[in-house]
């Protein structure tokens, strides 16, 4: 499992299911990345930075708490897919 893989994961227990995540490599040889994600209410978490795995995660959490986003270890009711599946989903609104 990589970076994109833990912060797709993590946005998909918020309940957001169009999530898109892409990596570069910027100066010295840092991971940056960019982070797109849109739930069914509307809300919309977008980042580009070049911070690394640990302050995405961080402001993932911190921006959900202050929104009154709670995490959900269930995200698709009715169903328990594994994390194989989600992760390799181009499209959750469909699972």
């Amino acid at each position: 499992m990589n970076g994109k893989d833990v912060l797709k994961l993590l946005l998909v227990s918020y309940g957001f299911k169009k999530v898109k995540i892409s990596t570069y490599r910027a100066d010295y040889g840092y991971i940056g990345y960019e982070i797109n994600a849109e739930n069914d209410d509307g809300d919309i978490y977008s980042a580009f930075n070049c911070e690394g795995l640990m302050h995405n995660i961080a402001c993932i959490i911190n921006t959900m708490s202050r929104k009154g986003i709670e995490a959900d270890y269930n995200p698709f009711p009715g169903h328990d897919y594994p994390v194989k599946t989600i992760l390799e989903s181009e499209n959750l609104e469909s699972l």
